[in-house]
């Protein structure tokens, strides 16, 4: 268990359970976006998960911003590049923590 939360799996499951959970308040909220909330689980599991847990869980929130505004607006008020903004910016946030524990631990060695 510990060598399992050692390598960052933990991390990631919790991620995908935390944007699974936001993606469907997100669709309940209708109009509202969430999308500050999801930055918390990506910049978790970016932090302890590392670079390949940060771009799963990165690629999920977007994905689950698509299909809770799909699914939470008419044909006539969903625009799908939204969620396709929406992803780059959490890809982005995900990069700017890595980017940041790695200067972070380069400069206590």
């Amino acid at each position: 268990m510990r060598k399992f939360l050692s390598e960052g799996y933990g991390w990631v499951t919790a991620g995908y359970l935390l944007v699974v959970m936001l993606g469907y308040v997100d669709y309940l909220t209708g109009d509202y976006s969430l999308l500050l909330f999801y930055l918390a689980p990506v910049s978790l599991v970016a932090w302890h998960g590392g670079r390949r847990g940060a771009v799963l869980v990165s690629l999920l929130s977007g994905l689950a911003r698509y299909v809770s505004d799909y699914y939470s607006h008419s044909a006539l008020t969903f625009k799908p590049w939204q969620p396709l903004e929406d992803t780059a910016l959490i890809i982005a946030v995900a990069s700017l923590v890595l980017v940041m524990k790695k200067l972070m631990t380069e400069t206590r060695a």
